[in-house]
């Protein structure tokens, strides 16, 4: 699991995309759950400057591509406001619980 939870000014939430795309390569079973600041990239527009559609592309291609599970807290949604807004193409919004017991059952779990 790649658990991504960087600000989106600082590049971290966006190179957890990259990792979580580096991944399926040598790991069956990849998991890309966005939380806190990073939760913002499941929302299609709200990546900042002219990275939006990069982040597009990459959510595309770990959904479509790679057929890795890309999972929002909802709670974090909600603390930006963001929780009325759409989600890109493929990505699940759970609770926090969820995202707690999905990192728990993990074999391994990558913070970035």
């Amino acid at each position: 699991m790649v658990l991504a939870r960087g600000a989106l000014a600082d590049d971290r939430a966006a190179l957890a995309l990259r990792v979580a795309l580096a991944l399926p390569l040598g790991c069956p079973s990849v998991v890309l759950a966005l939380v806190g600041p990073a939760a913002a990239l499941a929302v299609p527009g709200a990546a900042p400057g002219g990275r939006a559609t990069q982040v597009a592309r990459e959510l595309a291609a770990l959904v479509d591509d790679e057929e890795v599970p890309v999972l929002v807290e909802q709670e974090s949604l909600v603390a930006m406001g963001l929780e009325d807004s759409g989600l890109h193409p493929g990505v699940s919004q759970i609770a926090r619980w969820e995202i707690h017991r999905a990192c728990l059952e993990a074999r391994s779990c990558i913070v970035i």
